[in-house]
């Protein structure tokens, strides 16, 4: 046995990074701390912090110094980076779009498809009671086994024609009419990009107290898959203020999420161009959600934001493989737009199909990089409103079968 025990004491220089940890809570009132329940995050780092604005009069003096310098603003930004886990950051994620989820899914007792000459568009008929609890525009999956529709991801939106909702995607021949059967299902996005405002308060704990990120944005999300790597997501945050508090105002800290971390080997379950996989392997796919224009306000009587502008929502990504065909780049050629999807689970199945609604490839490169390498191909996804609506979607995957 040992002859010491117990701990020392007084090891650490300064606070420990284990030691510390993030919530944050939706705010009802702009730049106001809620009290009631905060959300604990799972995080890998973060660079919140407030920025300090001053200007100084170029005044001439024989000393030969500068003047006195003046607070002009406070703000206070940053980025939180963690792992991709289900369920961990779906409220920024509901943040950066704009909206609400919810869970919709229809089964069919005889809807019917229209296929226009082009075929690439068709009308299906709903019950005046299923219409009337379809969102307005988004995607949806459609399951028809006996017309060979299995997962189909499509764009829609509501048309003013009796019961008659647009679907964007090839899903026959052209001038059929095929029926729908009974037990058909039809799962509509449980998040598409809305026009909810949202901003949060995020606290950060050091020692006995918390600074507290009143105001917070969500101004841009990134999410990362990458061969040989755990996904990755990145918050960028847009704060009214940063001020410190010793009072723990939460009724509760809920605990984060803990699903296992995605990766990217049984986790990816594929990525599709207009309902057809990239013929060889997919290497890297990122998707960067955003709000276009938006920014603090301020005025005099106080240095802090006295409101936010939420911006308008964006979708953009890249996508790498490796070159086995022509296809992405005839597509590029031609401006095709259509759906793209990026399907990532869990160890347990649970994560997310993220589409774009109605997105184009931009920037095909297919560079040589020296001998005894294989080629890849990188391109850039431009989305792009949906007709009637919609750019970006997300689909919850349950119980998801992994590779």
């Amino acid at each position: 046995m040992a002859t010491y025990t117990g701990a020392t004491s007084g090891l650490a220089a300064g606070v420990q990074t284990n030691d510390t940890s993030l919530d944050f809570a939706l705010e009802t009132t702009y730049g106001t701390a809620p009290g009631g329940n905060y959300q604990a995050l799972r995080f890998t780092s973060e660079t919140l912090a407030r920025q300090d604005s001053t200007s100084r009069p170029d005044e001439i003096n024989a000393v030969r110094e500068v003047s006195q310098s003046v607070l002009t603003q406070v703000s206070a930004s940053g980025t939180i980076s963690g792992p991709l886990a289900t369920g961990c950051f779906d409220d920024f994620l509901a943040g950066v779009m704009g909206n609400d989820g919810k869970a919709l899914t229809l089964t069919s007792g005889g809807a019917y498809f229209n296929f226009n000459p082009d075929g690439s568009i068709t009308s299906m008929n709903f019950s005046s009671a299923d219409y009337t609890s379809q969102p307005l525009y988004g995607g949806v999956i459609i399951n028809s086994p006996s017309n060979g529709f299995k997962n189909v991801y499509c764009a829609y939106y509501k048309t003013e024609i009796g019961s008659s909702t647009i679907y964007t995607a090839d899903l026959g021949p052209v001038g059929s009419v095929l029926k729908s059967k009974d037990g058909d299902t039809f799962t509509y996005a449980n998040l598409v990009n809305g026009s909810i405002d949202k901003t949060f308060t995020v606290r950060k704990k050091l020692l006995s107290g918390f600074q507290m990120f009143t105001g917070s944005l969500v101004n841009q999300m990134q999410i990362q898959l990458q061969q040989g790597q755990f996904g990755s997501v990145s918050v960028d945050l847009t704060c009214g203020n940063m001020t410190r508090s010793t009072t723990d105002i939460a009724a509760a800290v809920l605990p984060a999420p803990t699903g296992v971390v995605h990766d990217s080997i049984s986790g990816f379950l594929g990525l599709t161009i207009n309902g057809v996989a990239p013929v060889g392997c997919v290497t890297q796919a990122t998707i960067t959600l955003s709000r276009d224009g938006a920014g603090n306000d301020y005025g005099m009587g106080h240095a802090d934001a006295c409101g936010v502008r939420s911006g308008s929502f964006m979708a953009a990504g890249s996508i790498e493989f490796y070159f086995r065909s022509w296809d992405q780049f005839d597509q590029l050629a031609a401006g095709t737009q259509g759906p793209i999807v990026i399907k990532s689970v869990d160890g347990a199945g649970d994560g997310y199909a993220f589409m774009f609604l109605n997105a184009a490839l931009r920037n095909g490169k297919d560079p040589i990089s020296g001998k005894n390498q294989t080629v890849k191909a990188t391109f850039d996804i431009e989305g792009n409103p949906a007709a009637g609506g919609g750019t970006f979607a997300i689909f919850p995957l349950t119980g998801t079968a992994a590779n």
